[in-house]
């Protein structure tokens, strides 16, 4: 990293084959996620994490990452840092989901309450659909990803 505060840019898609044997494998087939992330050399550090935050989801679901069919379902949201990153605080933290794949999305309520993030997505009549999440929380010095993740939990 050079020594001035310079602006990056990332992308990375990762896909996992349907695999046999186990029905928690046909789930979240495909995730892309892209980092936008300010950052600068530290000289007093042997080794510095990169500033890149990994979303998390807080999801109520079986074994087999599937939700019971309800609205007003609840997903926190949180972050972690690269190794050795410590994320900001969030100060934004979107959540869309989607029944075909990515083409038409449903923008979920997100609330924030004591420095905890939730998204609110409401699945009644949705039986049997497949959910594929896009999420973009941002934090406090601006870094930000978008992750979408392509069947993320089914509705039972």
């Amino acid at each position: 990293m050079p020594g001035t505060r310079t602006e990056y840019y990332s992308a990375g898609d990762a896909a996992r084959e349907r695999m046999t044997g186990s029905k928690v494998w046909a789930r979240s087939t495909s995730v892309n996620s892209v980092w936008e992330f300010t950052s600068k050399l530290d000289e007093s550090v042997y080794s510095q994490g990169i500033p890149i935050l990994f979303p998390r989801y807080d999801l109520p679901e079986d074994g087999l990452k599937a939700l019971a069919v309800t609205d007003g379902r609840h997903i926190g949201r949180t972050v972690t840092g690269h190794a050795g990153h410590t994320p900001a605080t969030l100060t934004s933290a979107r959540l869309s989901y989607s029944y075909d794949g990515g083409t038409t999305w449903t923008e979920a309520r997100v609330s924030q309450q004591g420095g905890r993030w939730t998204a609110t997505a409401n699945h009644a009549g949705a039986t049997g659909e497949q959910v594929t999440l896009e999420t973009e929380p941002t934090d406090a010095r601006g870094d930000s990803v978008t992750q979408t993740v392509v069947r993320a939990y089914d509705v039972r």
